[in-house]
Parts: C-alpha cells; structure tokens; sequence
C-alpha cells in the first residue's frame, strides 16, 4: 500500500503535521478534486484554516461531524472553530495515521 503522505503532504493536512489537538478557525470551504490513494480522481471539501498554509481533505466522518456541529451548509461552517487531532483508523487489513475533529464545540478563544 502506498505512503498517503506522497498525495496529500504539499496541500493538505496529514496526522503528520499534528502534534495533538490543534483548534482552528475554518476560514474557507471549498470543493477540490483529488487523486485517492488508488489513483482514482474523487470530489471532495477541503476546509482551509486561519494562519494555516495547508487545509483539511475532509471524508465523511470528519464532514459529518463538522455538519452536525454546524449545518450542512458548508458557508455557515466559516469563521467556526474545530479541533483537529492525530489518531489512527483502519483502511483495510492496515491502521494508518488519520486526522479526525473532535465531535465538540471548542471554547471561545481566551475562555477558561
């Protein structure tokens, strides 16, 4: 099985770039067209990140998730904080490194 990190490390954010939880501030969704690990192309939302260079390929666990914090309208989901962290999954008979949102509303920056 390929190393994920070959399609997604220049754009996209991996477990790899995540040194635990990260909060971030969504500031844009939008849909991208990527090349899966198989070399199929599939459509999926990107969410990119106030003062963050690479956005988050989103699969369905993390796009549900972020919905039912936020709606299913992807606009309404800007200026919104997740929680981002490294954990693992499995993708057939292999655990691989994954990132996933945590399934709670952050607190506002700067509350205790």
């Amino acid at each position: 099985m390929p190393d994920y990190r070959t399609f997604f490390d220049r754009d996209y954010i991996g477990a790899w770039d995540l040194p635990g939880d990260v909060t971030v501030t969504i500031s844009k969704v939008e849909g991208r067209e990527l090349i899966s690990a198989g070399g199929r192309k599939t459509r999926k939302p990107v969410v990119w990140f106030e003062g963050k260079e690479k956005g988050l390929a989103l699969n369905k666990t993390n796009s549900k998730i972020i919905a039912t914090l936020y709606g299913n309208d992807t606009a309404g989901w800007v200026g919104k904080r997740v929680t981002l962290y490294p954990t693992k999954t499995s993708m057939g008979p292999e655990t691989v490194d994954c990132v996933r949102v945590r399934p709670t509303v952050p607190p506002e920056k700067g509350a205790k």
